[in-house]
């Protein structure tokens, strides 16, 4: 699978196409020609897909929610080998491939390939994320591959939630406008699949030099951001929230060349920023605007605010 070096983003629905037509329509379009599948609704139940699919240099990912179907991929639709991670967020499934039958529930995660014929029954609507990677780039990564297919992935796999919530990254047209991060986020998501799936001893220390760490820091800072204005972040809640060490989280911080409190102050700061600039806050005061975002002292706030702003906390305000 290549997809050169840009990011493909490309969204799919059913309902495009008028109720009379749209099993076969989408079937014919996107069913064969796109997912390389035979989709079929169930019985008495309407055809209803809704995909976003983001594709990056030898992965994609796709995010959907579709109604009760039936689908099959056939001898015939194969052209090509490449795993599939099937991710289910949501509803109840059933798939069959490589002489496995495997139920899955909300939460639960199978290793299947588009190089091997295959079904899947959704009995509910489902919610269903799926990484396609290409077997040239992960397989020499895990250990016993292909005895993996068609078997469920093992759902306390610490991997597992890193993994997903790094997925997230694909729709980020920002962070990924640069070439070299597109290929950065690929290996990560290389080495959080390889993890998954049961990687070698060398890929497993690389995934955890690598792609662990940045997922991890993902994490962390999504979490400091959500929390900025709660003056109890600290050090010890974020690591306790992520269930590791304070010098780990330390140690993630310096390889970008900052501390953590730097990190949690720019964030605090900036929250203060939007606050004094928003015009439906106007009748707050700056001293409110500080604690809200984080501060206990309101000499601290004015003092660091007009160092990285060059202006006081008042006189932002009076500009906007």
């Amino acid at each position: 699978m290549d997809t050169g070096d840009e990011l493909i983003a490309l969204e799919l629905s059913s309902s495009a196409f008028a109720e009379r037509d749209r099993t076969e329509a989408f079937h014919q379009i996107y069913g064969r020609e796109i997912l390389k599948l035979e989709i079929e609704p169930l019985p008495d139940t309407a055809l209803q897909i809704d995909m976003k699919l983001r594709a990056l240099p030898g992965m994609s990912v796709a995010a959907a929610t579709v109604s009760p179907i039936f689908c099959r991929h056939t001898e015939a639709m194969i052209d090509n080998d490449d795993p599939v991670i099937v991710l289910n967020r949501d509803g109840a499934a059933t798939h069959n491939q490589n002489g496995h039958e495997t139920h899955l529930g909300p939460g639960d995660a199978i290793l299947t390939t588009n190089g091997l014929p295959g079904t899947a029954t959704n009995y509910t609507t489902r919610r269903v994320v799926t990484w396609r990677i290409s077997r040239a780039l992960i397989g020499p990564l895990v250990s016993n591959f292909d005895d993996a297919i068609g078997k469920p992935l093992d759902r306390q796999n610490p991997a597992l939630s890193l993994f997903l919530d790094y997925l997230g990254i694909v729709n980020e047209r920002q962070t990924l406008a640069n070439a070299a991060m597109r290929r950065a986020v690929v290996n990560h998501m290389l080495d959080l699949g390889a993890l998954l799936l049961g990687a070698t001893p060398d890929a497993a220390e690389m995934a955890n030099m690598r792609g662990v760490a940045a997922a991890r820091m993902r994490s962390i800072k999504a979490h400091i951001r959500a929390q900025s204005g709660n003056p109890g972040l600290s050090l010890d809640s974020v690591a306790a929230k992520q269930g590791i060490s304070k010098s780990y989280v330390r140690r993630l911080f310096e390889l970008e060349g900052m501390s953590f409190t730097e990190f949690v102050l720019n964030q605090r700061l900036a929250l203060a920023y939007k606050m004094l600039t928003e015009v439906s806050l106007a009748g707050r005061s700056i001293s409110e605007i500080a604690h809200q975002s984080g501060f206990n002292d309101i000499s601290y706030f004015n003092r660091t605010f007009r160092r990285v702003y060059g202006a006081s906390p008042s006189e932002i305000r009076v500009r906007k």
